[in-house]
């Protein structure tokens, strides 16, 4: 066995050097064009793991089933990328098709091999993620949050990271905030991400009613925050708009400044 003088050590690449690549528009095009010279290997479905980093956020299972109806029968075409983890592999990027794969038993995936530490998985997984128009936004913030715990990413580099202003990524980030309930909710499309920007700073129990009455009254953003901030600042404007419409019997909207 080695001493530990012999092992060599760690050496973590500079931050700046990881912001310039990973922020790069192309990143995962560029990475994908490097692995088509790759042939792509048919994993057994059962030895790919979920991600660790975001395994807890929910997906919507009936529109996943529904997305991918036709899986059975075409098969997956662009490869999974994968990393090994311990005697399995785990799932980097396309952990929609993964679980899509597995709902409907495919015995085998076609994936591509990396290797990758955690931070690189996550700065990949977020690139990923910041140029999908269907991003999950509670797998977004999950990752942007574990980059700034594990790995010391300020809100700055994050912002650059993401292609955000440094408010999104604060309003991203707070999600996990959120009351579990509510955070599912989040994560299935059932509440959309603009509500919950919306809730975010209010005790939790506020958040629970006011949820319930998004949907009960389908409530859109705007209503949401008018509500809040009448809510914050002890001010009704309800009663205005109720006086209005007995008197005129026209529905009114008062916009605060």
């Amino acid at each position: 066995m080695k001493n530990d003088k012999d092992k060599k050590p760690i050496v973590r690449v500079p931050l700046s050097k990881l912001l310039k690549r990973f922020s790069n528009e192309n990143v995962i095009q560029s990475m994908e064009k490097k692995y088509q010279t790759s042939s792509p290997k048919n994993i057994a479905t059962n030895l790919i793991d979920d991600n660790a980093f975001i395994r807890k956020a929910k997906i919507n299972e009936a529109k996943l089933l529904k997305d991918f109806s036709d899986l059975p029968q075409k098969g997956i075409k662009s490869p999974l990328i994968i990393r090994t983890k311990k005697s399995h592999y785990e799932i980097v990027l396309g952990r929609r098709r993964l679980l899509a794969a597995k709902k409907f038993n495919l015995p085998s995936v076609p994936c591509v091999l990396i290797d990758v530490g955690d931070e690189e998985a996550l700065l990949l997984m977020v690139a990923d993620m910041r140029d999908s128009i269907t991003r999950n936004m509670v797998e977004f913030s999950m990752v942007c949050n574990l980059l700034k715990e594990k790995f010391g990413y300020s809100q700055n580099d994050l912002a650059v990271l993401t292609h955000q202003s440094r408010a999104q990524i604060t309003n991203i980030m707070r999600l996990l905030n959120l009351p579990d309930s509510v955070l599912i909710d989040v994560s299935i499309g059932k509440l959309s991400f603009g509500h919950a920007k919306a809730i975010i700073t209010l005790p939790d129990q506020l958040i629970l009613d006011l949820v319930s009455r998004i949907y009960k009254e389908k409530l859109s953003v705007h209503n949401t925050e008018k509500i809040i901030f009448e809510y914050k600042h002890g001010v009704d404007y309800s009663i205005e708009e109720k006086g209005i419409y007995e008197a005129y019997r026209c529905k009114t909207n008062i916009l605060r400044k």
